[in-house]
């Protein structure tokens, strides 16, 4: 099938992917699981179109009285979102395990499933108030059906097959890595046909870039490489763009290149960012584009392997000069 940019649907490229794979079977039942989190996605975004506005102001109007699995207060969107997700999975698609940021247990699916799903199914939601870009991020792993819910989690970044994100923004987005063989692709929602439709191929982060993101008030609290790396920053002349909204920031850095950070501090011994839910789909996809993500001194972001569903990371990702640069600056502190 010949891809056509603005008319090739995500439907039309899964199923010409999944001929093209090695193990057609196996690819269509993971396609299922990208297929459903996509529609799910499409429900998100006209939910998220439509905060403020009389009919869903029971999604905006504050908190929705709990706290999720991180003693955080759940926005009610990100709840509504969360059962957006799970219900697709469960009905569009084989997944064996689903595994969501806002839920402390890891959700049984089909039993015969070989795939699972986890995600965060909205990311940045603090800021959707104030209009800034926020997202669902999702990965999907091959398991065994007679394997128990831990085996969604106890492996290494790296087993994702399956990575994507959305971003709901002036446009809706999806940019999806099917595997490490296709390459990253990116889909955009055209609401008249109502379908994700292929606005760019073959993905490629910059080498270097001019821009980086991190939340400098925690510049107090970093160590000595990764204060250093910022002060480099700051003498050439980069410029710092922070939205606080992970999915946007690691999207402009992957179009334009840059790096987007989440370090450990003197607060977050192990950052603060989850790795099975937002770091290890971010991390993939930025991978497959040409990027480098890593912890810090320790090695990659993919590398590392959780002990829990809802294990935290530090990141450092972006284009791969860039973070090479810092690697460099992490590993003198240490030697």
């Amino acid at each position: 099938m010949t891809l056509r940019m603005g008319v090739t649907t995500l439907e039309e490229y899964l199923s010409a992917t999944c001929t093209a794979s090695a193990d057609a079977s196996k690819a269509r039942e993971c396609a299922e699981v990208v297929r459903a989190v996509a529609e799910a996605c499409a429900a998100i975004d006209g939910v998220v179109r439509r905060a403020g506005l009389n009919d869903v102001s029971a999604y905006m109007e504050g908190k929705n009285g709990s706290v999720n699995v991180h003693g955080e207060e759940q926005q009610a969107l990100d709840d509504h979102a969360h059962v957006l997700c799970v219900d697709a999975l469960v009905k569009g698609s084989k997944c064996r395990w689903i595994a969501s940021e806002e839920s402390e247990e890891v959700v049984a699916g089909n039993a015969s499933g070989r795939f699972a799903c986890v995600f965060d199914p909205l990311d940045g939601s603090s800021n959707i108030e104030c209009g800034v870009g926020v997202g669902t991020i999702f990965g999907v792993v091959e398991v065994d059906p007679s394997d128990g819910p831990e085996s969604v989690y106890v492996r290494p970044g790296r087993d994702m097959k399956s990575v994507g994100y959305v971003l709901y923004g002036s446009s809706t987005v999806l940019v999806l890595s099917f595997d490490a063989d296709t390459g990253v692709c990116a889909f955009t929602l055209d609401t008249d046909r109502k379908a994700f439709v292929l606005t760019k191929i073959d993905v490629t982060i910059p080498d270097a870039g001019n821009v980086y993101s991190v939340n400098q008030a925690n510049f107090p609290k970093w160590n000595g490489g990764t204060k250093k790396y910022f002060d480099e920053c700051v003498a050439s002349g980069k410029s710092l763009r922070y939205v606080g909204s992970m999915v946007a920031d690691v999207h402009r850095t992957l179009l334009y290149g840059g790096t987007f950070h989440y370090p450990a501090d003197d607060s977050h011994a192990n950052g603060k960012l989850r790795a099975v839910y937002e770091c290890f789909p971010m991390s993939a996809i930025v991978e497959r584009a040409g990027g480098k993500a890593i912890q810090g001194a320790v090695g990659d972001v993919l590398d590392f392997v959780p002990k829990t569903a809802h294990c935290r990371v530090p990141i450092h990702i972006g284009s791969a000069r860039d973070i090479e640069r810092l690697a460099s600056l992490l590993g003198d502190e240490e030697n």
